[in-house]
């Protein structure tokens, strides 16, 4: 599709309105990606909303009275607001007239839009993309693996030193897509700020009015915050990824939408005591507008003191907990025209054009300005579907470098946001003579940083962390965090006590109650619909696993108030989902008959029922009609049996050890044949209890497989 004409179809902005108490705040509005938008092929906005950014917050209403505007939304707690115009002036203009007011107004803007750089269409009319894409199952892994970028980059050098363990990258794309292979156990917690939910997954495109027999794929760049994903898991295999939502099925976002998502990704739980929030964001998305206020935030993100002392603000927002690497696409115009968030400029901001095989600048990059060139011509990564597939564009050069700075970071968590940049730069391959003469080279940025063979999880406060991490799916709580410190720390410098309480601390992640109702339920709930796997001694795979243990366990924080209820709607959310898969209406059809139903559960689950209990859950279904929202409440019921819980708790205990400390199935490595597992399961039957298990943690953590997953400091 030609870019101008795919502009005019899909530059339709987004409109996320957020609902306050007080006078002038809207209530809460649908998100709509066709709401009203002007655009000329490139230049976009929201025909009918400013942000404006104010010197005193105490005069927000009576600039929105006197501009005939109703406040939307406000930026925590700084006074920089997003507003809906009333009165039909134009944003352009009705930005300018606020721009005059100069003793209250110190910046104000349309509400700009912005897209992913192959949302022009230019990657698909190539011929890459999902047309020569692989199943994962049929060599798509391998292709990904073996493709050119790893070598160029140095990958295997780089992730001998580490592999980017404890850090978060926060993807702000178009979702992602969380049951593919390739990003099982990497993606915590996200944020869809599309549709203003927890589901930060990518939603498949409609095609443009006059638009038919068309595959959706062809109208919108789908699958592009997938690629983007898996290829910063190229460079930071484990890294974490936080998958944040901003841009439409057409690839259009607004800059809102950003400035929402980059105070959400330096923290996600509010709470500035937890260390949850990302170290590097990526943002594969590009607009030729400048945006002074997105600048200020990029700026404070960063911790760049210029940009904040730019700011006049007399009582300055505090700086991050923990400023963040920004690093951002350039753009595919094949121009000098500078494209921003990318040309922002901000101290710890890296903009990322895109080079070819031979480490020639790719024709369509943006030149001369970007920092730094990565790999992005015909670079092979996740698509949606469990698939690969090839893409080419600044956007996949741009999370390669977000990957080498997870490393950099991960190496040297102090290093401010500039001298990590400079780090990357520095240590870049130089090519003269060319538009862009730096190409980055991961395993010289950690040179530097490569001073010894100490594993990073022999640290306490590491260790404590990736357990969180690899059980939970989530950084640590500052209670939780403490608390599991202290119990290693009180041994002070007698090893051997370390030595157990590191033990005893990791065994107690699968023990909490938090993993109890997330990550054994969902391994009961995979037992009691499927049974075991065919030719298999368990219920579920890791692929399978990870995904739902995160969607059960959204937004739950145990001793927070109202975990509990939160919890229990989790559960409930997903057993109805669960029902409604196209594989569990496969094995178990909506017309089976209550009796029949409850029965195929229970023999599933390898567990007699009393008579009670199968009558009770018989008469459930019969009298709601065998309804799916009935079906998902038998089957919940079922997988909290207590005797299927104490069943499978020794079984699952030894599955969660390669689940969690190796992160793959107990037959993908170098047993194959479920030796490794049944080994385990044996002790277990012939010893049992508390020592036992306590001895498999310690064969786990101490292996050579699980300590390899993070390189060496």
């Amino acid at each position: 599709m030609p870019r101008k004409l795919f502009r005019r179809l899909c530059l339709l902005a987004l409109v996320a309105s957020v609902s306050f108490a007080g006078l002038l705040r809207a209530p809460r509005a649908a998100h709509a990606s066709n709401g009203p938008s002007v655009n000329d092929g490139q230049d976009a906005y929201v025909s009918d909303e400013v942000n404006i950014k104010l010197f005193q917050a105490s005069d927000v209403q009576a600039v929105a009275a006197q501009y005939n505007l109703q406040l939307l939304d406000q930026f925590g707690s700084r006074p920089i607001y997003h507003l809906r115009i009333k009165d039909g002036v134009d944003a352009k203009q009705k930005a300018a007239d606020l721009a005059a007011d100069k003793t209250r107004v110190q910046f104000a803007e349309p509400n700009y839009t912005s897209g992913s750089p192959e949302g022009s269409g230019f990657s698909w009319s190539v011929g890459f993309s999902w047309s020569v894409g692989f199943s994962w199952s049929v060599g798509g892994q391998a292709q990904y693996a073996s493709q050119w970028a790893p070598a160029t980059l140095r990958l295997p050098e780089a992730n001998k030193v580490t592999k980017g363990a404890g850090e978060i990258v926060a993807v702000l794309d178009t979702g992602v897509d969380r049951r593919h292979p390739l990003l099982a156990g990497r993606l915590l917690r996200g944020h869809d700020f599309v549709d203003d939910d927890e589901d930060p997954s990518e939603v498949m495109p409609a095609c443009a009015p006059g638009i038919s027999g068309t595959d959706p794929r062809a109208c919108g760049p789908y699958g592009h915050g997938t690629v983007v994903a898996g290829l910063v898991a190229l460079v930071a295999p484990e890294a974490k990824i936080m998958p944040l939502r901003v841009l439409d099925p057409q690839g259009v976002g607004n800059n809102w939408v950003l400035m929402e998502a980059i105070r959400y990704a330096l923290d996600p739980d509010g709470d500035p005591s937890t260390d949850d929030g990302a170290s590097v964001i990526n943002m594969s998305l590009a607009s030729i507008h400048k945006s002074d206020i997105l600048r200020n935030i990029i700026g404070h993100a960063c911790d760049d003191k210029a940009i904040e002392a730019e700011d006049n603000d007399p009582s300055p927002e505090p700086p991050p907990a923990h400023p963040v690497v920004v690093v951002v696409a350039a753009g595919n115009e094949g121009t000098e025209q500078l494209m921003y968030p990318a040309a922002e400029n901000a101290a710890g901001e890296i903009a990322v054009g895109a080079s070819a095989s031979d480490d020639t600048l790719w024709a369509r990059s943006e030149q001369k300005w970007p920092d730094v060139m990565a790999p992005g011509v015909a670079v092979t990564s996740s698509v949606p579907g469990k698939g690969t597939g090839t893409w080419t564009g600044t956007s996949m050069a741009s999370p390669l470098v977000a990957g080498e700075a997870a490393l950099v970071r991960a190496l040297s968590p102090d290093l401010s946001p500039s001298l990590v940049k400079d780090r990357i730069r520095e240590t870049s391959a130089r090519f003269h003579q060319q538009a862009i003469d730096r190409r980055v080279d991961a395993a010289a940025a950690l040179v530097p940083f490569a001073t010894g063979a100490t594993s990073p999880v022999d640290a306490t406060p590491d260790y404590v962390r990736q357990n969180y991490l690899d059980f939970l799916n989530r950084a640590p709580d500052a209670s939780g965090f403490a608390f599991w410190q202290n119990e290693i720390n009180s041994c002070g410098s007698d090893a051997a006590c370390v030595a157990v309480k590191r033990v005893n601390v990791s065994a107690a992640f699968f023990l909490s109650i938090e993993f109890q109702n997330t990550g054994y339920f969902v391994y009961r709930m995979h037992k009691a619909a499927f049974g075991n796997l065919a030719g298999k001694p368990v219920p579920v795979a890791y692929g399978d696993f990870m995904p739902d243990t995160q969607k059960v366990g959204e937004g739950v924080v145990v001793g927070q108030t109202g975990w509990q209820q939160k919890l229990e709607d989790g559960k409930t959310a997903f057993a109805l989902d669960f029902v409604n898969r196209p594989e569990f209406a496969a094995a178990l059809p909506g017309d089976m008959q209550p009796a029949a139903f409850v029965d195929k559960l229970f023999a599933n689950a390898a567990v007699t029922p009393t008579q009670t209990e199968r009558d009770a859950l018989v008469a459930e279904l019969t009298a709601a009609n065998n309804s799916a929202q009935a079906r998902a409440d038998v089957l919940k019921k079922v997988a909290e049996n207590p005797s299927l819980v104490q069943q499978e708790f020794d079984r699952a205990f030894v599955l969660m050890q390669y689940f969690g400390y190796l992160r793959r199935d107990p037959n993908s490595g170098p047993d194959s044949d479920f030796s490794g597992y049944d080994f385990w399961l044996r002790k277990l039957d012939d010893n049992g209890g508390d020592f036992q298990r306590a001895e498999m943690v310690k064969a786990f953590i101490s292996s050579d497989e699980y300590r390899s997953r993070f390189g060496h400091r």
